[in-house]
């Protein structure tokens, strides 16, 4: 049966969106968890168009490689127009080369309502969303959201967005353009994180000593003696913001030393400065 409706009220506080800055400074974004939103609500109250949309595009830095959030579905078809054909809908969508994911979808008659908040009759319990971006590091991600009117342009839904975080899954990561072969007393030098692996590995076919000193005034030294074709890692921490240089002096007492090197940090190019704040 056609229920006829009303005009409802438009809402200042909720907005049309097209384009709103959802991960404004991802790039600046830093630590487990460190907040790189604010929160948003997605309608087309007070557009003529059916559909309201919100989406941003940002690069996944290395060591980052999970987005989380939450969402709450909002709408004004609820009590009154809850099982009728007026049965709006909502998606949350990620997209990313060779990657499309749903992270939520549903509508009005599938949803389970409680009491509104921001203006809107109903509310749906929080929806809490964690999405691997495993592989994707150095690429283009988007995360969409949109909110589709069915049946009239009149009453309005929505969809509240907040605590969109990129989130730290990995504490070391591979140091690119950094490592290679020594064959002699040498020095390291560049800008990491507070903590740094140097791994060495002995290429010779004679065990070898190594001394690496870190040059800060309370820098430590580390030795060791690395047999034939194996490895050691030595680990330095300091304190202070990411990213910080770092100068270490590599020496032997071995009359043969053929050894290569690779390096990890807590922070490489293309991450987020730390703190984010």
């Amino acid at each position: 049966m056609d229920i006829m409706k009303k005009v409802a009220p438009k809402l200042s506080v909720v907005i049309p969106c097209t384009a709103v800055m959802l991960l404004a400074g991802a790039q600046s974004a830093a630590a487990a968890g460190c907040p790189v939103t604010q929160a948003a609500v997605v309608s087309n109250a007070g557009s003529q168009s059916a559909k309201g949309t919100l989406s941003q595009a940002f690069v996944v830095p290395p060591a980052y490689e999970q987005v989380s959030g939450r969402l709450r579905f909002l709408s004004n078809e609820w009590p009154q127009y809850y099982g009728t054909e007026y049965n709006d809908t909502y998606l949350a969508r990620l997209t990313a080369p060779g990657k499309v994911e749903i992270i939520a979808n549903g509508n009005v008659n599938s949803s389970t309502w409680s009491s509104g908040l921001l203006g809107y009759n109903g509310a749906t319990p929080e929806i809490n969303y964690n999405t691997d971006l495993s592989g994707l590091v150095g690429t283009t991600v988007q995360l969409a959201y949109e909110v589709q009117d069915v049946g009239d342009t009149i009453v309005d839904s929505a969809l509240a967005v907040d605590a969109v975080q990129v989130l730290r899954t990995e504490q070391f990561v591979p140091v690119e353009g950094q490592g290679g072969a020594l064959t002699g007393d040498a020095t390291i030098s560049g800008s990491f994180g507070q903590a740094v692996k140097l791994t060495f590995t002995n290429q010779n076919l004679l065990g070898t000593t190594i001394s690496v000193k870190d040059t800060d005034p309370l820098g430590q030294t580390k030795e060791s003696i690395i047999l034939p074709q194996q490895s050691v890692t030595f680990t330095f921490v300091n304190g202070g913001d990411e990213p910080m240089g770092w100068n270490f002096e590599v020496s032997t007492n071995s009359d043969a030393f053929i050894v290569s090197y690779g390096i990890e940090s807590t922070w490489t190019d293309g991450m987020p400065p730390n703190p984010c704040f």
